[in-house]
């Protein structure tokens, strides 16, 4: 069974690197932040998941990595910044428009 946890003050960053020959849609991504209520880690204490394997925001709120589900609560400031710098339009598989 997968643990549960919450991510705050989170952000997207790739988990592998493509080289010249591979599509970008094979990117695989992660999450860094602040977690909460994971068992295996102190409250607040930042992390950076393991690869993001499947995703329900729009209708659960919840991205799932390989052994846990995390809830995301509020992206980073930083993040935010840079997406709206680089025309990002929406965060997390569009549960957070800007």
């Amino acid at each position: 069974m997968n643990k549960t946890a919450r991510l705050e003050n989170w952000s997207i960053v790739a988990a592998n690197e493509l080289t010249v020959y591979e599509a970008p849609e094979l990117q695989r991504y992660k999450l860094q932040g602040d977690v909460y209520g994971h068992p295996d880690f102190e409250d607040g204490e930042f992390i950076t998941t393991s690869a993001i394997m499947s995703e329900d925001v729009k209708k659960y709120g919840t991205v799932e990595t390989r052994n846990t589900s995390y809830e995301l609560g509020t992206p980073s400031d930083h993040y935010l910044i840079w997406c709206k710098k680089n025309g990002v339009k929406k965060l997390a598989f569009g549960a957070f428009a800007l």
